[in-house]
């Protein structure tokens, strides 16, 4: 069940899904000692979207973008990708810690095989883009976490829209389905960010919550934000999927505007059933 509230136009989405899931399920181990953290997950995300997956600590969120990503296969059903492959952006910043915040950004973009020249240039882009135009030079401990939040958006991002020159085999970077490539493609890729503000102290995540919108809205990419923050879905997505404690499924989905605050109460009363059905 889909309840909708009042939207602004966020303008025609064309092309394929971004992502597709059909009766996806994981489970960890095997016989008595087996532990199911997803069951039947259906999911149908469009190019450009900002989805959020909600759900109380243990149901599954970040396994589900695990498996989104390529980093672990699913026991059961489908996981089909209709955009560029997908990068993560973690709690932590991850940044290699040697390495200035261009150099970190660049990263990606060289094991892509872009010459020196290119990625530098498209490093001090995205630095600009997430206001760190100036910061390049400095080492991760030179910055506050914020901004190495900022730059590990950055360094996502190139991940995100770097292409290769040949085509991938084998594992890495989001399963596809046969007869999908891994052929360069002008169009957006897709960020997975698995709670990535949570560690951040209120005002500094109220602030990179608000230069994540910009920058989805400046660069078209599809998000798929993994949070157990009402609030922070609210203010970030276009669509809450709400997931049920383990096994993780969908239990009710949200489509999101400026509308009224009575949402909030809406999904975090659905949100308590979820939890307490799960205690009982």
């Amino acid at each position: 069940m889909t309840s909708t509230i009042e939207r602004a136009d966020t303008g025609s989405r064309t092309g394929p899904p971004a992502l597709t899931l059909r009766g996806v399920a994981k489970t960890f181990g095997h016989g008595s000692e087996a532990v199911t953290a997803l069951r039947g997950i259906d999911l149908h995300v469009e190019p450009g979207e900002f989805v959020c997956l909600l759900g109380a600590s243990g149901c599954g969120k970040s396994t589900l973008l695990n498996l989104v990503a390529g980093l672990d296969e699913p026991t059961a059903g489908d996981v089909t990708l209709g955009t560029a492959r997908p990068s993560f952006m973690f709690q932590e910043a991850a940044l290699l810690p040697w390495l200035t915040a261009r150099r970190n950004v660049e990263l990606p973009l060289q094991l892509a095989g872009l010459g020196r020249r290119e990625r530098r240039q498209r490093a001090d882009e995205l630095l600009s883009l997430v206001r760190l135009k100036d910061q390049g030079d400095k080492r991760p401990h030179e910055l506050s976490g914020g901004m190495r939040q900022r730059v590990s958006l950055a360094r996502a991002l190139a991940a995100t829209t770097a292409t290769t020159p040949q085509r991938a085999t084998g594992g890495g970077f989001g399963r596809r389905s046969p007869g999908q490539d891994w052929e360069a493609e002008n169009r957006p890729g897709m960020l997975l960010m698995d709670e990535p503000f949570a560690a951040l102290d209120a005002i500094t995540r109220d602030v990179l919550q608000g230069e994540l919108l910009r920058v989805w809205e400046a660069t078209g990419i599809t998000i798929l934000f993994v949070t157990h923050d009402v609030r922070e879905a609210i203010r970030l997505a276009e669509r809450v999927v709400l997931l049920s404690s383990r096994p993780g499924t969908v239990v009710r989905e949200w489509r999101v505007g400026d509308g009224p605050i009575t949402l909030h109460d809406e999904i975090t009363g659905r949100l308590r059933q979820v939890i307490t059905s799960h205690a009982a």
